[in-house]
């Protein structure tokens, strides 16, 4: 009996050491001043440059038994994170490339016992024929670079059950910078691709079944329609409608929520993009060709909206933070680059709209009402409000003459406009 007291306390001083230590490490890591203030419209201004960085990563990937090297401006950091910024306000960042080093700052607030206090982490980058992280500061914990990389590692690849996040570090086999400029040498791309889908396709099994397989069917119903075999461009409605018509018939009010949010997802990736699919699974019949419409899909007559619009209720209804504002507004922002379409405030009404109807289909308390009401819809009316008057095609230079940023009182007014039109429309006073 003695023995076994003994074994206790020394259990309960053990976990007793723990729990200080543990605490001690939160406070350490934990500060009472922000590291960064960075303003999100400042940083996004320069967001057409990201284009070029997006065309490096997808010809990394698509010719992916080469090495690659992918130049990364201080300009096109700095908007990945005002982006970043625009999506979820409470973090901050900012990145500054010299020819000797590369700095990474950032800042989360949190609220914590009714006062703000900031996850601030401070990282330095050196030029090195490999990963070389020099060091890694959270609050006050001071951490060795090659410590912190191996830390993430383990947390990788244990996560993964893989060597995933070993193989990843290892795909780094150069890294040069010159003022504002790093540039990464990437080893051929297949083996790792190759490797980061088995590894998804598996934790997407455990996690994601039902969805996947539900997606998977709405995407073959939608696509054995006859709207869908058309020749000639089809109103979105006529999708909407018959998805979602398909939706309320298979639906409870346990399920809702699932069929709505997979419903989306396959209208998404059908009418979309058929990369949507990466959010959800494997659900095409053929992974050698994505379904998709014989005509295109029309939305005030136009298929670029139909595509803002459900995919802007897609990312709406699978992410937790409410990104899909900021993913519209920052790919308008690339568009005002030469050879973009320019800045459209149009585009943007079809991403809030989505939105907001995403958000509808993924509450509980609306979810069925709204279902319902889409299968009835008489015309696109009932969801997207009108185009009338609204500016797009403006250049750069036109944008910032007539806005100057995202955070004036001019631009904001715009964007006023859009949500008063919305909150006009019945199915959204719900």
């Amino acid at each position: 009996m003695v023995k076994k007291l003994s074994v206790v306390r020394k259990i309960s001083t053990v976990l007793a050491v723990l729990v200080v230590l543990l605490f001690g490490l939160l406070v350490l890591a934990l500060d009472t001043t922000a590291l960064v203030k960075s303003t999100a419209a400042e940083q996004i201004g320069e967001a057409e440059t990201v284009k070029q960085l997006i065309r490096q990563v997808k010809d990394s990937i698509s010719d992916r038994h080469n090495a690659h090297t992918i130049e990364i401006s201080e300009k096109q950091a700095a908007s990945l994170v005002g982006f970043v910024q625009r999506a979820i306000p409470d973090i901050q960042g900012n990145v500054e490339i010299t020819r000797q080093e590369s700095q990474i700052q950032g800042t989360l607030a949190l609220p914590v016992l009714g006062q703000t206090v900031y996850f601030n982490v401070d990282m330095q980058l050196l030029p090195d024929n490999k990963l070389n992280v020099d060091y890694v500061k959270i609050g006050s914990l001071h951490l060795p670079g090659w410590f912190a990389v191996k830390l993430v590692e383990y947390f990788i690849n244990g996560y993964t059950d893989s060597e995933i996040g070993s193989k990843a570090r290892e795909q780094i086999s150069k890294v040069t910078m010159q003022p504002n400029v790093v540039a990464v040498t990437i080893a051929p791309m297949d083996e790792f691709l190759k490797e980061l889908n088995h590894i998804r396709t598996n934790l997407g099994s455990h996690d994601n079944d039902e969805l996947t397989e539900l997606t998977g069917y709405y995407l073959r119903y939608i696509a054995g329609r006859e709207l869908s075999l058309a020749k000639k461009p089809q109103p979105f409605n006529l999708y909407l409608k018959h998805i979602m018509a398909r939706a309320r018939e298979q639906s409870t009010p346990d399920n809702v929520l699932l069929h709505n949010k997979a419903s989306i997802l396959a209208l998404a990736i059908f009418i979309g993009h058929h990369r949507v699919a990466n959010l959800v699974g494997e659900v095409q019949p053929d992974s050698e060709k994505a379904l998709k419409p014989a005509a295109p899909a029309l939305l005030r007559n136009r298929n670029d909206l139909a595509r803002h619009f459900i995919i802007s209720a897609a990312i709406k209804m699978v992410s937790e933070q409410d990104v899909s504002f900021a993913v519209g507004e920052f790919k308008e922002l690339m568009d005002r680059s030469m050879g973009g379409s320019g800045y459209s405030f149009v585009d943007l009404a079809a991403d809030m709209a989505g939105v907001e109807l995403g958000g509808l289909l993924g509450d509980i308390d609306t979810a069925l009402a709204t279902q319902d009401a889409l299968a009835k819809a008489p015309s696109e009316d009932v969801y997207m409000p009108s185009i009338e008057g609204l500016t797009e095609g403006l250049s750069k230079q036109q944008f910032i003459e007539r806005y100057d940023a995202v955070d004036s009182k001019a631009y904001l007014n715009e964007v006023a406009k859009i949500r008063q039109r919305l909150a006009a429309m019945p199915l959204y006073q719900r």
